[in-house]
């Protein structure tokens, strides 16, 4: 399994880089010989990258601090951003380049002036100076989350109003109010996406007062 993920990572990460970043905007006209090489040391490098990353991993108490720590400062944002794409037509693209943008540093600014119990500056924060300390990494990691998703929110929000937005043909199966939804009225309670969405909202609720 692990083998797999880093393979699908691997590819995506060489492919992204060689065709939709390098190709597209650094040499256009190049041969596909020139292109197989960029790709092949994208794989290399993005490799050695992972290696280096696995000593820096080492320092946390576990695997899963580190994955919260770069879904703090990945997914959060991501997570603002797809919800307003997908859910508010007035978004706009420079809307949410900005949103991520600013989310990204939200949550590298919270990691640098925050620090979990016990650890000292560095990896796991505090690099620029302690305002705050946590209880626990976790706690640390879920907070950076937070500000994270609240600012890309609002500034994806804020950007878009003062941006020109897209026709609404060319949304169409794109965001919610414009994609057309089947009938599932005759449907039983867990065949439909509405209750079962509610079910697991609420059972994701409870586990979050639990544990919290």
């Amino acid at each position: 399994s692990f083998m797999s993920g880093m393979a699908g990572n691997v590819t995506a990460f060489n492919t992204v880089w060689t065709y939709d970043i390098y190709q597209a905007y650094l040499r256009p006209s190049a041969t596909d010989a020139h292109y197989l090489w960029i790709g092949r040391m994208a794989t290399v490098f993005g490799i050695a990258a992972s290696v280096l990353t696995a000593y820096v991993a080492a320092q946390f108490n576990n695997i899963m601090d580190v994955l919260q720590l770069v879904f703090a400062f990945v997914n959060a944002p991501l997570l603002a951003t797809f919800l307003l794409g997908m859910f508010w037509k007035r978004t706009t693209g420079h809307g949410a380049f900005a949103g991520l943008v600013a989310g990204t540093c939200a949550a590298a600014l919270h990691h640098g002036l925050t620090l979990p119990a016990g650890a000292v500056a560095g990896v796991k924060g505090g690099w620029l100076g302690t305002l705050s300390t946590y209880p626990s990494e976790m706690a640390q990691n879920f907070w950076t989350a937070i500000w994270a998703w609240s600012v890309c929110f609002g500034v994806t929000i804020v950007v878009s109003l003062v941006t020109k937005p897209r026709p609404e043909e060319e949304l169409r199966g794109l965001v919610y109010s414009l994609t057309e939804r089947p009938d599932l009225k005759g449907e039983k309670w867990y065949r439909r996406p509405g209750p079962l969405g509610l079910v697991l909202l609420a059972a994701t609720l409870l586990l979050n007062v639990i544990f919290f």
